[in-house]
């Protein structure tokens, strides 16, 4: 009997990178989504936010045994929840595929406004510094929220290669006359750092989801495609 093989996890080619962004709500049993996605879309490294998952969870195995680099980031849980089987909201990883190389980026900044993961990749001869977050977003924590992700910034954005800031920050960015959207898009300014979508990233309606670049470096073209894993839409480049 013929032995059936895994999927390749090795998806990089030698002319280009591929990069994702996904808002997943919920990666628990969509690690072959994932690798799916991954293959069809010739994504090399695929930053997600709300992956709902634990340190422990199968589907972070699944994906390191299939032959993925996963760096992740689950939110840590109160010790009163500890033990819970309840789903674990928020969390942020970052997924490679084989001929990548993720390393974490060592960030003193602890925010309670938002999760990130900050890491150095390196492929061929493309290294750059990707941060990803996702905050879920609240009118009573908005202030806090720019005091620290400009923290983050400070840590990260003098870093001599390119930097890409991606994530779900729930700052309605389609809205011109929005106070917090005109804050995010100057502080992102201040920073040398452009947003790279100008259309719809949710199934509702409204720019919730950024990837945002060093504007003194080729601006990317970010596709916004709906891939059907979540109610918010993939950002690929």
């Amino acid at each position: 009997m013929q032995q059936q093989q895994q999927p390749s996890a090795d998806l990089s080619s030698a002319g280009s990178t591929g990069f994702g962004f996904l808002n997943i709500r919920s990666l628990l049993d969509k690690a072959d989504d994932v690798r799916k996605l991954l293959s069809d879309h010739s994504i090399d490294v695929l930053c997600l936010a709300e992956t709902w998952h634990d340190a422990d969870s199968v589907c972070i195995r699944r994906l390191r045994s299939s032959g993925f680099h996963v760096v992740d980031c689950p939110r840590p849980r109160s010790s009163a929840t500890a033990e819970s089987l309840a789903v674990n909201h928020g969390g942020v990883a970052v997924i490679a595929a084989g001929g990548v190389r993720l390393s974490v980026v060592p960030v003193d900044v602890h925010p309670i406004t938002f999760e990130f993961v900050c890491v150095r990749v390196v492929v061929h001869r493309h290294v750059c510094t990707v941060v990803t977050v996702y905050s879920p977003g609240s009118e009573s924590v908005q202030s806090a929220f720019f005091d620290e992700l400009a923290d983050l910034l400070d840590a990260v954005a003098t870093r001599a290669e390119p930097v890409y800031l991606v994530g779900d920050l729930n700052i309605r960015l389609d809205r011109a006359d929005d106070a917090y959207a005109v804050r995010l898009i100057d502080l992102l300014g201040g920073y040398g750092l452009n947003i790279q979508v100008s259309v719809p990233t949710h199934q509702l309606g409204g720019l919730l989801d950024v990837a945002a670049t060093r504007r003194d470096l080729a601006a990317p073209e970010v596709k916004v495609v709906d891939v059907g894993l979540s109610d918010h839409y993939l950002l690929q480049w």
